[in-house]
Parts: C-alpha cells; sequence; structure tokens
C-alpha cells in the first residue's frame, strides 16, 4: 500500500471514530462509566428529602376572605350617588387594598388577636405564620394563616379578618373634633374553617422534586469527576490527541496474562479474534514503503501492556503464515522472555554487540516460521546501544529475512527508543491502556511525536471492558467461556475433581 492508499484508509478509519467533538454518546458514556457515583447521588438526595420531609411539623392552612367596598358620602347623607364618584371610589380602593397585605402584619391588628385568642406567642412571631393577598382585579383580600393546630389556625384566620375589618374601617377624627367616617367597608365574605389534611410537607411533590433533582445533580456529579479524571477511559480520549485511526481493542481479560499467547492457548477465544482482528487491521494500513513491514511498538508509560500486544500481535501474524520476528528492545525492563515463557539470558544486547551470532542469540518459538529475539543482558547505556549503527543495520537485515518484525520498545515517557526506531522508516503502534494512561503523559507523547514528525501507523486500546455476548449471536459459538461446550468442559472438570476426591 503507497501513501495516497494509506491516506485514504486512515481518514475512512477516522470517520468511524467518536472525533474530537464531544457527543450526546460521549455524555452518556460519561454517566455510564460513573453510574455508582450518580446513583450514590440520587440515594443522598432522596435520602435528605425524605428526612426533611417526615421530620417537619405538619402546618395547616385555613383562609378567610374579605371583600372591599366603597362607602359614597352621599350614600352616608342619604341623597343619590352619581357615577362619577362610584368611579373615584373604585380607584381609591385599589389603591388602598395594596396595603393591606402590610397592615395585618402591624401590631394594631396582631396584637389584638393575641389577646382575643390568648396566644403564647408575639406580635412578629404571629405575623410570621400571617399572609395576605389580593388576587388581581379583584376587590378581595385573602388572609391565611399556618399552625401546627388546624382549629387554631382558623380561629387566628378569622380574628385577623375581623380586626383588620375594625381597622381599616374605623371611625377617626379630625383636629376640629368633626367625624370622619371611612370611605371603604371591608366585609367577611368567608370564614375559615378547620382544614382536613396538611397543607405542608407535600409529601408527593417534595419526593418527585427530590427524585428530579437527584437524578440532575448525579449526571453532573458523574459528568464533573469524568472531567476530572486524569486517565483515559475511551478511544476518543486517545483519538483527541493522537491523530491516528484505532487499530484494534484488547479486552481486560485474565487470558492475557498467561505465559502463552491467546492464539496458542485459547484460539478459539473472543480474546483471540480480537488479536486477529487487529492484525487485518494493521496489514491493511501498512504502506508499501522500506522498512514498513517493521513495527515498532510502544506505549505513553509502564502498564499499559505493549508487551502483551506485541507478543500476541506477532503470534497472530506467525498463525497466518507470515516470517515473523520478535525483537524485545525494551533492555531497561525486558519481558518478551517472560511474557513468552522462554530463556532470555542471550538476546539483542549480545548480538549488536558481536557477542554472539544471530543463530545464537534468535529462537523459534510455536512454528518454524516465529522467531524471538530476547532482549538480552541489561545494559548501562541503552539509548547508545539502540541508536547505533550496528542496531540500525540490524533492523534493515531483519526487515529484509522476514515478512513482518514487531519490535517491543520502552514507553515514551521512560524513553524515546521508539520514536528513533520510527524516524528511521519503521511504523510506530501506540498502545493505550484505558484506565491506565495518563491523559496529561498522553499529550506530551503526542507533541513530541509530532515535533519529530512521527504519524503513528494507528492506535490499540488495551483493557476495555468486555462485551456479554448474546445467545444467538457470533460469539455465542465460540468455545471457552461464552458458549454451551465451554460451560460443559467447566462441569466435566468439576466431576473430575469430585472423582477424585471420592
Amino acid at each position: 500500500m503507497n501513501k495516497e492508499e494509506r491516506s485514504i484508509a486512515v481518514d475512512e478509519a477516522e470517520q468511524v471514530q467518536d472525533g474530537n467533538g464531544v457527543t450526546i454518546l460521549d455524555l452518556f458514556n460519561a454517566v455510564r462509566k460513573h453510574v455508582i457515583t450518580a446513583v450514590v447521588t440520587l440515594v443522598i438526595v432522596m435520602v435528605a428529602i425524605c428526612a426533611y420531609t417526615f421530620t417537619r411539623t405538619p402546618q395547616y392552612t385555613a383562609t378567610s376572605e374579605l371583600l372591599a367596598t366603597y362607602r359614597s358620602s352621599a350614600a352616608a347623607s342619604g341623597a343619590s350617588s352619581n357615577a362619577v364618584e362610584l368611579s373615584s371610589g373604585a380607584n381609591y380602593i385599589n389603591s388602598q387594598i395594596q396595603t393591606y397585605p402590610q397592615l395585618i402584619k402591624t401590631e394594631s391588628v396582631l396584637q389584638p388577636v393575641i389577646d382575643d385568642l390568648g396566644l403564647d406567642t408575639t406580635v412578629k412571631g404571629l405575623a410570621a405564620s400571617v399572609t395576605a393577598s389580593n388576587p388581581d382585579g379583584t376587590m378581595l383580600v385573602d388572609i391565611s394563616v399556618n399552625d401546627p393546630d388546624p382549629k387554631q389556625a382558623s380561629s387566628i384566620a378569622n380574628s385577623v379578618a375581623e380586626n383588620l375589618r375594625k381597622q381599616v374601617t374605623s371611625t377617626i377624627y379630625s383636629d376640629e373634633g368633626d367625624k370622619i367616617i371611612s370611605p371603604v367597608n371591608l366585609t367577611v365574605v368567608q370564614q375559615a374553617y378547620a382544614p382536613t389534611s396538611p397543607s405542608s410537607p407535600n409529601v408527593k411533590l417534595n419526593l418527585a422534586a427530590g427524585f428530579g433533582v437527584g437524578v440532575i445533580l448525579g449526571i453532573v456529579v458523574a459528568l464533573i469527576k469524568d472531567l476530572l479524571d486524569t486517565r483515559v477511559r475511551r478511544d476518543s480520549d486517545v483519538t483527541a490527541v493522537i491523530d491516528a485511526p484505532v487499530l484494534g481493542s484488547l479486552s481486560r481479560n485474565e487470558a492475557y496474562a498467561g505465559t502463552s499467547p491467546v492464539i496458542i492457548s485459547r484460539p478459539a477465544s473472543r480474546e483471540a479474534e480480537e488479536i486477529r482482528r487487529l492484525r487485518t487491521n494493521v496489514m491493511f494500513v501498512l504502506p508499501d514503503e522500506p522498512l514498513s513491514n517493521v513495527i515498532v511498538v510502544t506505549s505513553t508509560g509502564p502498564s499499559e501492556g505493549k508487551t502483551t500486544l506485541s507478543v500476541n500481535l506477532a503470534t497472530a501474524f506467525a498463525e497466518n503464515g507470515s516470517k515473523v520476528l520478535l525483537i524485545d528492545a525494551d533492555v531497561r525492563n525486558p519481558s518478551v522472555s517472560k511474557a513468552l515463557g522462554i530463556e532470555g539470558a542471550v538476546g539483542l544486547t549480545h548480538l549488536i554487540t558481536n557477542r554472539v551470532s544471530s543463530h545464537d542469540a534468535i529462537q523459534r518459538y510455536w512454528k518454524p516460521n516465529f522467531h524471538v529475539l530476547p532482549a538480552g543482558k541489561q545494559t548501562m547505556n541503552p539509548s547508545i546501544l539502540l541508536n547505533s549503527r550496528a542496531m540500525k543495520a540490524l533492523v534493515e537485515q531483519v526487515s529484509g529475512a522476514y515478512d513482518y518484525v514487531i519490535i517491543d520498545t520502552a514507553p515514551m515517557q521512560v524513553a524515546n527508543d521508539a520514536a528513533v526506531f520510527a524516524k528511521e522508516g519503521p511504523e510506530l503502534l501506540l498502545v493505550a491502556g484505558l484506565g491506565v494512561t495518563e491523559k496529561k503523559l498522553l499529550r506530551q507523547t503526542g507533541r513530541e511525536l509530532s515535533t519529530l514528525s512521527i504519524d503513528p501507523v494507528g492506535l490499540a486500546m488495551n483493557y476495555g471492558e468486555t462485551e456479554k455476548p448474546q445467545k444467538g449471536g457470533y460469539y455465542y459459538y465460540y468455545g471457552d467461556e461464552s458458549d454451551d461446550n465451554g460451560r460443559k468442559r467447566q462441569i466435566q472438570h468439576k466431576k473430575s475433581e469430585k472423582t477424585k476426591k471420592d
């Protein structure tokens, strides 16, 4: 594949990614990742609402209603009233009635109520439980009283209404001693009655509001937690930094932790299919250029599973019939030999320093077409060794002798060995461990690769969540852990153990 074809392939691969923007799916995934946090937040809110609702003393509301009318001077003198006076009287009442909600909270109205009913409270305390309103467009005054005792609530409401009526309609005297009758007449049109049910707390409303607030707050907390998460959790976290397609994903499974690649130990498993899919995608995007068959595998930091991916990917190429060489170039922390369960005392460091021949350093593994070059003895100056002419010559030599060469290198935050290899022509495959890779370090790796003008051929995600197979689905027929054959083998194994015990 040439560069133009590779570019098209990469563009097509990127189109299926989530992209750099935050989508509704990203938000959903964020909430799903932190669903426990969201649920805990909801529970806390509901517990708080329930505690608030059921520990409060029930309050009862009683309401009385008064009607304000205009008492004309003409009517008071026995003469007939006229339309002009009635119109001005209506305007006067409209201006005065707006003051009544404040008037009922005064001492002149409430103190007589306290005295008449023998209430153990102050004017200020009583005023807190009394409210008055004037419905728009009416001459009515509604007086409401809240009290734990429904009978007392109605008594107070009626008493307040009566005392307000007296205050508004009371006769006053001028300085000359003339008797002035109030032009406003208040009439109680609706007495307050003892309510049968409490007005607060409203249990249904509080619980519904608490549930809604809890859900919203739970989602917000989950999103904030996701934003504050310092580690990559999904593919889009990586593709937003590294401009490369995701070529494959490996699930978080103990099968990868064994001393044998999954294609060898569990060839019919879904894990083996994950590796095969990665192999196919890597073959598809590799350009048709010198040294492009040399694949340098690295990660941002340690413990992201690059070695596990390297040995399994090399095994997948060998399974396909290709002649493969797996090189452990992470001489600071060699792990390929341990992952394969082979001897690793002699290897790369001995070969490029001409202490042994390739025949003595390279080992055959599993199949005649699968060769492994361990790291060998650790050296004091690995960077100098891996950047030497001998190393470059070795890479060129094995590139021509093998169909595919997989080089496992040190993490980018440990050393830039992978960049050194990739700068000379080999292709770089970057491994990211979901839940392990630090976003900050990933950005540093991205900037370093960009500075060196190195474009990774692709990304491989490790430690992904395993999807549960659906009955009747394709993976249902694979036999390790997810099908009937697997369960039968487990049952047989248990039976054999029981037989041994017997």
